[in-house]
């Protein structure tokens, strides 16, 4: 028996919740069509960058795509497979570097022009999920547990 760290079971289960919530959202839709607006929110919200693509109708057909990544990086943390690990690392690595890097340069560049706007609680929710993520996948346990030196 595999014996996971409390770490990876959280990454694997919320990367499974993310793609059931998505599923959810392209079921939800299909069954009721009223549902579309708020079904394209959720999505926006969980993949920001079906969001950044501001074309509402591809929301729906990306999702299943963004659901299965998750589904499949999920089950490959799941059973602690270093490729699943690596790929989430590298992602989140990139997303952070090239967030920060764009934030000082906007900051530096347009100093006094810039006005923050409230996100919405999926932005912030998927923030802290991602910074978590991102800290349980680099700890030394997990990465021992992923066959990993330190």
């Amino acid at each position: 028996m595999i014996n996971r760290p409390a770490k990876v079971k959280f990454v694997a289960f919320y990367l499974c919740a993310k793609a059931a919530a998505l599923g959810g959202c392209v079921l939800s839709v299909h069954f009721w069509p009223d549902t579309l607006l708020a079904a394209n929110g959720l999505i926006e919200g969980l993949v920001p960058f079906i969001g950044a693509l501001r074309d509402p109708g591809a929301d729906i057909w990306l999702a299943p795509v963004f659901a299965l990544v998750d589904v499949t990086l999920g089950v490959g943390v799941w059973l602690l497979q270093r490729w699943a690990r690596t790929l989430i690392v590298i992602d989140l690595t990139w997303l952070f570097g090239r967030a920060l890097v764009g934030l000082a340069a906007v900051l530096i560049v347009f100093h006094g022009a810039v006005h923050f706007q409230n996100t919405s609680r999926y932005f912030t929710v998927n923030l802290m999920a991602s910074l978590i993520t991102l800290a349980f996948l680099l700890d030394s346990d997990v990465k021992r547990a992923f066959g990993l030196r330190d």
